[in-house]
């Protein structure tokens, strides 16, 4: 049910705000809007207005759209009154009225970023090694425990996340990554990382199909507890537990909580040097079961926090990153860098959004925020149908000094919808294959 709710205020939430920046534009310029709706199919609920337009909320929220009055798409007789018709405006007006849906979009991601900035602020771990995982491209790029990755092709990291983003922009690629780090002794060095498994099968985690482990950092340490008499201090990296390399926090505490009252020896990095110690998981009762618990924190976090200032500057820097990000993903899949069968629809859609309601608000609101933009950049794209085509044709019309020919416009408009429709079969087609494979 989270999964169903959390599709629909998704779908609705952006939609409804990209239909908005039409409407308001078509508003601005003295165009008679006809139907605002959200959603397709049966009328759910319907208001007419004092200006004539009805506003719609139909059955099925997979979309929405603005409908101006216009001589192209209405069955009027030609002595009805045209006042306020669509077409006959100039085509700058047409052309800022197509944009205004994707500029909304980027409005509204860049709102949720700039709350969010604000109420939560920016929380990463720093991108250190852990063991990379044998037999793993980053076995092979000779990662060691304690690497920080401080840059990937020249480009500075300060998270793991920004590792993930610039992984991302480099996807499909053939020439290894040049990785940065500082190793645990201070001094740098540069890895060469290949990625080609990652871009086999994007659908996974590129930490974990290329073996990179995040480093286990101690945090806070609890008073009396099993890590004060095992000598843990905060800022130690676990190495090896029970003569093991340790692959990361979910590893470790699995090992831990299935260790109770045992003495398990280890190996940590404290100030670039190895250290051995032995832990003593303490048994605790846990919901019926007897676990074992060393009493710590993750350490190694960065957390931001900003003002209502501050915060303009960060959430412009994360939308950046993200129409970047979005719109490498796209040339990729277009170009062929990243299979077709990578391509999501409205399943894949609703099990994340679920996921991220799930998860907490905050997650949430980062998802809306992100299929807000990849809908705006989708929008943008040449392509007749979408904002993008007909801003295109928009600007031609400008140049050249007078309309297009009809049989031009239909002719693609035509051919933008046998796209746009192929593309959406597509997506769902991936969407089954996903849930019945």
């Amino acid at each position: 049910m989270l999964t169903v709710l959390a599709f629909v205020v998704t779908i609705v939430v952006i939609v409804a705000f990209h239909e908005w920046g039409h409407f308001l534009a078509m508003r601005a310029f003295g165009v008679r809007v006809l139907t605002f709706s959200v959603g397709f199919g049966p009328r759910l609920a319907r208001l007419t207005d004092k200006k004539g337009t009805d506003w719609v909320i139909s059955a099925i929220p997979l979309g929405g759209f603005v409908k101006p009055l216009d001589r192209r798409d209405s069955d009027l007789p030609e002595d009805a009154d045209w006042t306020g018709e669509f077409s006959a405006k100039p085509a700058w007006q047409r052309v800022i009225t197509y944009a205004a849906g994707p500029l909304f979009n980027f409005i509204l991601a860049f709102l949720i970023y700039w709350v969010l900035m604000m109420a939560v602020g920016e929380r990463d771990s720093l991108p250190v090694m852990g063991a990379a995982a044998q037999d793993s491209p980053a076995r092979q790029a000779q990662f060691q425990p304690g690497d920080q990755w401080l840059s990937v092709n020249g480009e500075a990291v300060r998270g793991w996340q920004d590792v993930f983003n610039e992984m991302v922009l480099h996807l499909g690629e053939r020439e290894p990554l040049s990785v940065t780090v500082r190793q645990a002794n201070g001094e740098r060095a540069q890895r060469r990382l290949p990625i080609d498994a990652w871009s086999q099968d994007p659908e996974q985690s590129p930490l974990e199909v290329l073996g990179l482990n995040q480093a286990v950092i101690i945090g806070d340490v609890a008073e009396n507890s099993g890590a004060v008499r095992s000598g843990l201090r905060a800022g130690d990296q676990v190495i090896t537990t029970n003569g093991e390399p340790v692959a990361g926090w979910g590893q470790w505490r699995a090992l831990l909580q299935n260790s109770p009252g045992k003495e398990l020896p280890a190996t940590v990095l404290r100030d670039g040097r190895t250290v051995a110690l032995t832990l003593y998981p303490q048994a605790v009762d846990y919901q019926g079961q007897t676990l074992g618990q060393l009493g710590v924190l993750p350490g190694g976090l960065v957390e931001h926090t900003y003002n209502p200032i501050g915060a303009v500057g960060a959430a412009g820097e994360r939308f950046a990153q993200q129409v970047n990000l979005i719109g490498s993903s796209l040339a990729k899949l277009f170009t062929g860098h990243l299979p077709l069968d990578s391509l999501g629809g409205p399943v894949t859609i609703a099990q994340v959004a679920g996921q991220s309601a799930s998860v907490g608000l905050a997650s949430f609101l980062m998802l809306l925020a992100y299929l807000s933009i990849t809908l705006g950049v989708i929008n943008l794209l040449p392509v007749p149908m979408l904002d993008g085509g007909w801003i295109l044709f928009g600007i031609i019309e400008m140049i050249r000094g007078r309309s297009l020919p009809e049989r031009f416009l239909m002719t693609a408009q035509g051919l933008g919808l046998t796209l746009v429709v192929s593309f959406m079969l597509l997506a769902i087609y991936n969407d089954l294959v996903r849930q019945f494979s």
